[in-house]
């Protein structure tokens, strides 16, 4: 669906192969076992419940890699990952920092950036173009600095750090 704000830019995710192999091995082993269910002459109900269960999970895997992008908006970056959705204003972003963190977020890779925003909240994401996402953040985020692979915010002018 195309964003009303000219503005916006749409960055996909990155996706890891090793991810990708591991999903479909993963995804044959179960279609063995279907296979198996079906050679034995299991009963009909096992065998319908499996192959639903079979097409909703392969459903789902699609629809997350299908749809996994963040979109860098005047105000905000929204996050979608299937069924999945974050809204980020830019002005509660304190920092993003390049992160392998594993923990499960809608980041498609481990080479990903954290996120950290209002409270100490953070969102792990892996935009497949690293940089231009972190401009894209910078250009419409008043208050925020480039610093390599490193966006932080600037302490407001008059602010100085107790020593």
């Amino acid at each position: 669906m195309a964003s009303s704000d000219p503005s916006s830019k749409v960055f996909p995710s990155k996706v890891d192969r090793w991810l990708v192999v591991l999903l479909v091995a993963a995804w044959g082993l179960s279609l063995v076992s279907v296979a198996s269910t079906v050679a034995a002459g299991g009963p009909p109900s096992v065998l319908y419940s499996t192959v639903g269960l079979e097409v909703f999970i392969f459903g789902f895997v699609v629809w997350v890699f299908t749809t996994t992008r963040y979109t860098v908006r005047a105000g905000a970056l929204a996050v979608r990952s299937g069924p999945f959705r974050w809204r980020i204003a830019l002005e509660e972003i304190t920092e993003i920092v390049p992160s392998r963190n594993p923990l499960s977020s809608p980041a498609l890779s481990l080479d990903r950036l954290e996120v950290r925003y209002g409270r100490g909240r953070l969102l792990l994401i892996s935009p497949r173009e690293r940089r231009s996402f972190l401009a894209a953040v910078v250009a419409r985020a008043p208050g925020l600095t480039l610093e390599g692979e490193r966006v932080r915010r600037r302490a407001p002018s008059g602010f100085s750090p107790a020593t």
